[in-house]
């Protein structure tokens, strides 16, 4: 049978209830209800984030279905690791104009929610022109422990897990139909950092945020939150030297600064904090202040763009 020829809630079965990961333990009262139910363990709090992916913003048309709703789903999961918060539930909206692509991008969430081991909760389908998903995930972390902007301090040292520039060079490479391109495979695969989030917030850091927007935008949040100054070195970042070799200096610039879509995370941690350098790198300072200035080879960069606005 054409999943064309199947009613609403057929296609719901097909597209999500069959394969879907395992019930969570403090779910009472699983999909297919109104509402879900969940329970919150003495002594945790429960993390909720949302976000939303749209076909020729977040993916190129032409981009497999499957792969840009897996894609989806893990940039959600990266809110809920930039918080070091241990990952649960996930509540998931598609929209779409045909039944098979709705079909498609469900397996990607349900590939995606099933190697994270993150119950698929609930959700809702809806007729759009444009394919789509918005995406809310849940989480749990141990009271007052949550990784929050605001914490900051002058003296620590700004540490990043992952790369930057490599990924939004691919999302470009792909909007120009390349059917070879170095950095596409980076674009295609978003692995969010949960284990390293739980590690980080269990080190004891308590200042941390995902890279989405672009290195320069996302670090000026954590410095207005917490009320600091940053200095960052791009030739610290991890892969600097193949990112140049690739593209050039001043690409590479403006891609690591102002790219997005990386999913690194970026964290404050004062000096002295063990095990570090095995998983994370340095790649500048907290001072005072309250601007975040950008340096090559220890020469400050200026005008530089701050990275993405969907409205600019």
């Amino acid at each position: 049978m054409n999943s064309g020829d199947l009613g609403e809630f057929e296609l719901i079965r097909k597209a999500f209830q069959d394969g879907s990961p395992e019930t969570h333990p403090t779910t009472s009262v699983v999909n297919g209800d109104d509402a879900s139910v969940h329970a919150v363990p003495d002594g945790m709090e429960l993390v909720i984030s949302t976000d939303a992916s749209v076909c020729d913003v977040h993916w190129p048309d032409g981009f497999p279905l499957q792969s840009a709703a897996d894609r989806a789903t893990c940039a959600a999961l990266s809110d809920l690791a930039a918080m070091g918060a241990q990952a649960c539930w996930a509540w998931v909206c598609v929209m779409s104009g045909s039944p098979d692509d709705l079909v498609e991008l469900g397996k990607g969430v349900n590939a995606a929610l099933a190697r994270y081991s993150v119950e698929l909760s609930g959700g809702d389908v809806a007729y759009s022109p444009v394919n789509a998903l918005a995406i809310t995930v849940g989480g749990m972390v141990p009271v007052g422990k949550a990784m929050c902007r605001n914490q900051a301090k002058e003296g620590d040292g700004v540490w990043i897990i992952g790369r930057a520039g490599f990924s939004s060079l691919g999302l470009k490479q792909w909007m120009a139909g390349m059917e070879e391109g170095y950095f596409k495979r980076y674009f295609e695969e978003v692995k969010p950092k949960l284990e390293q989030g739980v590690r980080l917030r269990e080190l004891g850091v308590r200042c941390c945020i995902d890279v989405s927007d672009g290195l320069l935008q996302d670090a000026s949040h954590v410095a207005l939150a917490s009320n600091v100054g940053m200095t960052l070195e791009l030739s610290n970042l991890p892969g600097w030297d193949l990112l140049c070799h690739k593209v050039g200096e001043e690409s590479a610039v403006r891609a690591a600064v102002s790219g997005g879509e990386d999913y690194a995370l970026l964290f404050t941690a004062h000096e002295g904090m063990g095990w570090l350098h095995s998983f994370a790198t340095q790649i500048g300072v907290c001072r005072s202040g309250s601007s975040v200035d950008i340096q090559l080879n220890g020469t400050a960069l200026e005008a530089l763009p701050s990275g993405y606005d969907h409205f600019a």
